[in-house]
C-alpha cells in the first residue's frame, strides 16, 4: 500500500529541502509492507514525526506521495520509511521496483506537525494512536520519549497500533521491547480480524477506537496523536471532542492509499 499523507495543520513549503534519494537497503516487514533505507543528497535535518514527499513523473504530470520518517535522525544521514503495496499504484511501481543503488531524482521535505510538544507544554500522558504505516512516526519518536520519561518519571505513554491480523503488525517486537524497558509505557495491538483464541501478550480484538474506554481518557491531562486511516482519524477525533478534548489536545495526520 502506497501512502499519501495529508497533514491537517498547514506547513510552509518554502522551508522545504529538495534532494535525491539513493536506496541503501530494503526488506519486507509484512507480506504487504516494505521498509526502505535511503541516503539523501544533500542530507537534511528533521524532527521525529515529520514526513518527506517523493515526486513521481507520470506522463505530463508529477505525482506526489508522502511518507513519514521511521527513524530518528541518523549519524550517517540516512532516512528510513515504510510503504505498503497497492497493485497498480504509481508509488508502488517506483519503490517496490528499486534495487540497491537506484536513485529517486526528486524529493522534498521535511514537512508535518505531528511532533511532540515542547517540554514546557508536556501533558501527563501521550496517547499515540495509529493504523498500518501510520505507526512509523511514533517509531522515530521512541528515543525522544525515552529521554522525556527519564527527565519526568511521572510521564506516561500509550502506544496503540491497529491492523487486521498479527501478520500485519509493524515493528511489533520493537514496541514490545520499548514497553518492557519502560514501566510507564503501555503498548496495545488492536486486531480487527484476529481470532480471539490466537491473541498473545499486548494483543486485543477490535479497532483502536474500541480501546479508548479502557484508557480512562482525560482531556485535561492527555495529549492524543492520531495517524493513519482517515476513517479512524475522523471517528477518533469526533469521539475525543465528545469527551471534552479541545483541538489543541489532538494532533492528526491522515494516510490515504494510492
Amino acid at each position: 500500500m502506497a501512502l499519501y499523507s495529508i497533514t491537517e495543520i498547514k506547513h510552509t513549503i518554502m522551508q522545504a529541502n529538495t534532494f535525491t534519494l539513493t536506496l541503501e537497503e530494503a526488506y519486507m516487514l509484512t507480506p504487504s509492507v516494505k521498509h526502505f533505507v535511503f541516503k539523501p543528497e544533500p542530507s537534511f535535518d528533521y524532527t521525529p514525526g515529520q514526513f518527506i514527499t517523493i515526486h513521481i513523473p507520470k506522463g505530463d504530470k508529477t505525482l506526489r506521495r508522502s511518507y513519514s520518517l521511521a527513524s530518528p535522525p541518523r549519524k550517517d544521514g540516512c532516512i528510513e520509511f515504510a510503504a505498503g503495496f497497492v497493485a497498480g499504484g504509481p508509488s508502488t511501481e517506483l519503490l517496490f521496483g528499486l534495487e540497491v543503488g537506484d536513485v529517486i531524482a526528486s524529493t522534498t521535505g521535511p514537512f508535518g506537525r505531528l511532533l511532540l510538544k515542547n517540554e514546557a507544554e508536556e501533558p501527563k500522558r501521550y496517547i499515540l494512536v495509529a493504523t498500518s504505516t501510520g505507526i512509523t512516526p511514533y517509531l522515530s519518536m521512541l528515543p525522544s520519549l525515552s529521554q522525556r520519561m527519564k527527565a519526568n518519571p511521572e510521564l506516561e505513554i500509550v502506544l496503540l497500533q491497529g491492523v487486521q491480523k498479527q501478520e500485519d503488525l509493524l515493528y511489533h517486537d520493537v514496541f514490545l521491547q520499548f514497553a518492557k524497558e519502560h514501566p510507564n509505557v503501555t503498548y496495545r495491538a488492536q486486531l480487527s480480524r484476529a481470532d480471539e483464541s490466537s491473541l498473545k501478550d499486548c494483543e486485543h480484538t477490535g479497532y483502536v477506537q474500541t480501546a479508548y474506554p479502557e484508557l480512562n481518557l482525560n482531556p485535561d491531562e492527555d495529549m492524543v496523536y492520531l495517524c493513519g486511516n482517515p476513517g479512524m482519524v475522523d471517528d477518533s477525533f469526533t469521539q475525543l471532542k465528545d469527551q471534552g478534548f479541545g483541538i489543541q489536545r489532538i494532533v492528526r495526520e491522515k494516510y490515504i492509499s494510492r
